[in-house]
């Protein structure tokens, strides 16, 4: 014969129990609080309560245990929050040091890290405990975007904050259109080149490439709040041709001035050349700074639909190009996800908000 259960509600909390059920969450103090309630009745047995709440007699006998001598706050008490654990052996220097150097993209792999901070800060840590906080802070492998070492980055930061300076500095109008756009070029060719592509463990993909050195170029140009792109494919890149593109550009809305904003290219006229159309003026960016260039994310999306391919010629190469050229032509949409809010911003500043933002 089984042994009689000791009354469980020894401490006479059973009403503050029954009220807290109503108001608790499902949630682990939900389930020692209903177990309790189960136990208050001599009918319901260990083995019965542990059914109905999922989990062993033996933790439920603890949760019993805990209620009767010290009443709801030893059952809900959780030991786990009144430890503080074993002391962080990274201090906050070190913390910091690590948050920074993963900003700047400092280390190529977890053990060049593990010697940095070992060297500098003393840290005991194992190679296995840093993967660990890396988890925890999100931090992934990620491939750097390039940057010039002749860059000034003081001066692209300038840039973004003065532009509607510049734009006023032209001296526009007042009363007629003004049309701005982004200006870039992009060599394409037979050289092949390849890209990742999705694969299974254990399948290294392959991609057919070629070494045949045949280019041709695609200049191109996207509107600032026209939602309109214009593009000249070419066989090179000079002056005569560009100015060729000028001309198509300033030739699409003669009535309009428009401020064409490119980078510092050789070739490139600067403003006010004899070589430029009279509804054309030039704004140039600063030297070694393609991240304030939104036509680079076009080339980039562009890039997609060439690599791990081979062609057999250029010609068939560049009917690829203007088909896939066409859906910028077609969609709006696609032309305004290329420019970032604060070159409008700078550009509404200058000209009374006539660039929506969103």
């Amino acid at each position: 014969m089984a042994r009689k259960r000791k009354p469980l509600d020894a401490v006479g909390e059973a009403p503050l129990v029954a009220r807290l059920l109503r108001s608790e969450p499902a949630g682990p103090r939900r389930e020692r609080l209903l177990a309790v309630q189960l136990g208050f009745d001599a009918v319901n047995d260990l083995n019965h309560v542990a059914s109905a709440v999922g989990h062993a007699r033996s933790t439920i006998q603890k949760w019993f245990d805990a209620y009767r001598l010290g009443g709801v706050e030893a059952l809900l008490k959780d030991g786990r929050a009144d430890n503080p654990g074993r002391a962080d052996s990274v201090g906050p220097e070190a913390r910091q040091a690590m948050e920074e150097g993963l900003k700047e993209g400092r280390w190529r792999t977890v053990p060049q890290m593990h010697a940095d901070l070992s060297r500098d800060f003393g840290i005991t840590l194992k190679i296995g405990s840093l993967y660990n906080r890396l988890g925890k802070a999100g931090a992934r492998l990620r491939v750097p975007r390039p940057r010039h070492n002749l860059q000034n980055p003081a001066e692209a930061v300038l840039f973004r904050q003065e532009l509607c300076t510049r734009l006023e500095a032209l001296n526009l109008p007042a009363r007629r259109p003004v049309r701005l756009w982004v200006l870039d070029e992009m060599r394409h060719g037979l050289h092949g080149f390849t890209r990742r592509v999705w694969g299974l463990p254990g399948h290294r993909p392959v991609a057919a490439t070629q070494h045949v050195y045949q280019w041709g170029y695609v200049y191109g140009a996207v509107g600032l709040g026209l939602a309109r792109s214009e593009f000249l494919l070419a066989e090179t890149v000079d002056q005569t041709h560009l100015g060729h593109f000028y001309r198509q550009i300033g030739d699409s809305d003669p009535a309009a001035v428009h401020v064409l904003i490119q980078d510092g290219a050789g070739f490139h006229l600067t403003d006010g050349h004899e070589g430029l159309p009279d509804n054309v003026r030039i704004i140039t960016l600063p030297p070694y700074s393609p991240e304030l260039n939104p036509v680079e994310g076009l080339w980039d999306q562009l890039k997609d639909s060439l690599c791990n391919r081979v062609f057999p010629s250029l010609s068939n190469q560049r009917d690829l190009i203007v088909s896939w050229l066409q859906s910028w032509w077609a969609d709006p949409r696609r032309v305004r996800s290329l420019i970032p809010d604060w070159l409008l911003l700078q550009a509404n500043a200058s000209f009374g908000n006539i660039i929506p933002v969103n």
